[in-house]
């Protein structure tokens, strides 16, 4: 019997398909329809099925898959190649659904991420223009306190600073300042020995608690800005004449001895020793 594509003149059987390809035409809407036709029938072909004889020299043709399973004899390994062609046609549809999949989402975060860059630009707006201050100085600042660095490296990542950061900022601008002061006007008062009379003003106090009783700190500064410590256990410098703790802000007029000067961060300190409270003072 004759087969079928050796009657239309395709060349000799046994025949063998070679391969598949996929031939398709884009229309301007954006769909699709097939490409080729076939060349047993002339059936529009989307997925084309290439077949060659067995005589020497033949020259491939192709048809479509109803062509191919209609003849059914002389065609080596059709059901494999077509199984081979639709499983790949098959992952490749999924291939794509995946990285369709996958753009979506990265657009989405991509979205996400341009929203938050224009929260964050619009807070970064309000809180300088509420902080207007605050904000030139730290982005003028070229010091080393940790904590203002701390708070740059914040601001410049989140463009922001917390209610309670942007006052913890203020307030260590404020110290340094008084810092700064102290050092360019701090004098020590008095020799090493003399006996002194001055008005001090409590700024700070710290209470040590140890195996030998009570040692209390009193950092003072005197009418002048000078700063005054006592460092020692003096119930009489610590307590008011009806028993009550002497605390900051609290002014008192002393006589003590000079016992050294010393400086601390920059700021020049005479330490007493022995005070004696002539009075209290008022406010």
């Amino acid at each position: 019997m004759t087969h079928p594509f050796e009657k239309a003149g395709f060349g000799t059987a046994p025949f063998r398909c070679t391969h598949v390809s996929e031939n398709v035409f884009r229309m301007p809407d954006g769909t699709s329809k097939a490409g080729g036709c076939c060349d047993y029938c002339g059936t529009g072909l989307r997925h084309e099925f290439w077949i060659k004889g067995s005589g020497a020299g033949e020259k491939l043709f192709k048809v479509g898959c109803d062509c191919v399973a209609k003849t059914g004899r002389g065609i080596e390994n059709f059901e494999k190649i077509r199984a081979d062609h639709t499983r790949a046609r098959r992952q490749a549809g999924a291939e794509k659904r995946a990285e369709k999949k996958r753009e979506a989402r990265k657009a989405w975060i991509d979205e996400q991420h341009a929203n938050r860059a224009i929260e964050r630009a619009e807070a970064t707006k309000v809180w300088r223009d509420a902080n207007s201050a605050l904000a030139a100085r730290l982005d003028a600042y070229t010091g080393t306190n940790d904590f203002l660095l701390s708070m740059i490296e914040r601001l410049g990542y989140w463009g922001t600073l917390s209610e309670k950061q942007t006052e913890a900022a203020e307030s260590c601008f404020a110290t340094i300042a008084r810092l700064d002061a102290a050092r360019a006007t701090s004098q020590h008062i008095g020799a090493v020995g003399d006996k002194v009379t001055v008005t001090l003003t409590i700024n700070r106090l710290v209470i040590l608690e140890g195996h030998y009783g009570t040692t209390f700190i009193y950092i003072c500064e005197d009418q002048n800005k000078n700063t005054v410590v006592y460092k020692g256990t003096s119930s009489t410098f610590a307590f008011t004449p009806d028993g009550g703790p002497r605390g900051k802000g609290h002014s008192l007029t002393v006589k003590a001895t000079v016992k050294d000067h010393t400086e601390y961060q920059g700021v020049k300190q005479t330490l007493i020793q022995r005070p004696k409270v002539l009075e209290e003072a008022l406010g």
